[in-house]
């Protein structure tokens, strides 16, 4: 795929080394901001290869992360069998899950360069990843999928994409499905070459892709919702159940 300032964040790229854009508008309307660095998708399904440890237990600071937050939809309820994500996750090249309904979803996806990339997929199994996101001499490091795609090349995502293409049905579905609703939700995005992450306390799909696109964001996917949300940046904690989500360094 052809990567551009409006799906993909490039190390070293002019649009990177830029100053960090003002988003004090988002932080007044009550959203949480954070300038993503670098990104590390997280999964502590004891199923997986190699689990890492819970979002809760991730080290912060120094050694470890600067915010911690989770990605699609997945519980993990010590002692019972966790509910797998809804989406593709994958870590360090290793492929743990094509999840169940994001074949065709939103995603992060971080190459080994650390570009970071922010669309749609086509397909969720390795084979289809690779072909999709990885660039010769630069492969596919990390995935995470399983988000509603709502904002697409500088464009709101049609219902009827949402409906089905992305699977969020429902009477009414795609922006008004239930995962819509107003509250908690977790949000990845590009905004002109540049990755960012965000949560937000009471605002509904609609509501969401109107505030970033109204700052030109070209690419929004929606994650988790709800109580599965799990936030940690040093400052504020939420304590969702999730098992998959992201270790995040920022940009100063």
């Amino acid at each position: 795929m052809q990567l551009t300032t409006r799906n993909s964040h490039r190390p070293g790229t002019e649009t990177f080394l830029k100053a960090n854009p003002d988003l004090s508008v988002l932080e007044n309307q009550g959203y949480f901001v954070y300038m993503v660095d670098t990104v590390r998708v997280l999964n502590a399904d004891p199923w997986s290869r190699l689990a890492d440890l819970p979002l809760q237990h991730q080290e912060q600071g120094n050694k470890g992360f600067d915010v911690v937050l989770s990605g699609p939809d997945s519980v993990l309820t010590p002692g019972k069998w966790p509910r797998p994500p809804v989406g593709p996750v994958m870590r360090s090249g290793h492929h743990d899950t094509e999840g169940a309904r994001g074949h065709f979803r939103g995603l992060v996806a971080v190459l080994e360069d650390g570009t970071i990339i922010v669309d749609r997929a086509d397909g969720a199994s390795k084979k289809d990843l690779h072909a999709r996101f990885s660039a010769k001499g630069n492969r596919l490091r990390d995935v995470c999928g399983g988000g509603a795609l709502i904002i697409e090349n500088g464009k709101k995502v049609s219902d009827m994409d949402l409906m089905r293409q992305q699977l969020y049905g429902g009477n009414p579905g795609g922006i008004r499905s239930r995962p819509m609703y107003r509250g908690v939700h977790v949000l990845f995005g590009i905004r002109k070459g540049k990755a960012i992450a965000a949560l937000c306390w009471a605002k509904s799909g609609q509501d969401i892709r109107e505030d970033f696109l109204s700052l030109e964001f070209s690419a929004l996917v929606k994650f988790a919702t709800g109580s599965d949300v799990y936030l940690n940046d040093g400052t504020y904690l939420l304590h969702g159940q999730n098992a998959v989500g992201f270790g995040i360094r920022l940009r100063r």
